[in-house]
C-alpha cells in the first residue's frame, strides 16, 4: 500500500489490533480496505464493540480516509 495515506495503514493495523480479524466481516473489512470504500467499512464496523474513545478514534481516520479522497 505504498500510495495510501497513513491513516490508511494505521486504520488497518488498529483493527488487527482489535482482534477483529476474527469476526465474520473479515474478509469483507479486508476487501473494503483494499477497495478504499470507506461507507462499506463504516457499515461493516458499525456494530463492532467499541469503546466511545475508539469509535472517535475510527471515525477520525474514516474521516480523513474520505477527506482525502476528496480532494483527489
Amino acid at each position: 500500500m505504498p500510495d495510501r495515506p497513513w491513516f490508511v495503514v494505521t486504520i488497518r493495523e488498529w483493527l488487527e489490533s482489535q482482534r477483529l480479524e476474527n469476526t465474520p466481516h473479515r474478509a469483507a473489512l479486508g476487501e473494503a480496505m483494499n477497495a478504499g470504500n470507506v461507507p462499506e467499512l463504516r457499515r461493516l464496523l458499525a456494530d463492532a464493540p467499541f469503546s466511545p474513545d475508539q469509535r472517535r478514534y475510527l471515525d477520525d481516520l474514516l474521516n480523513r480516509w474520505e477527506q482525502s479522497e476528496e480532494d483527489g
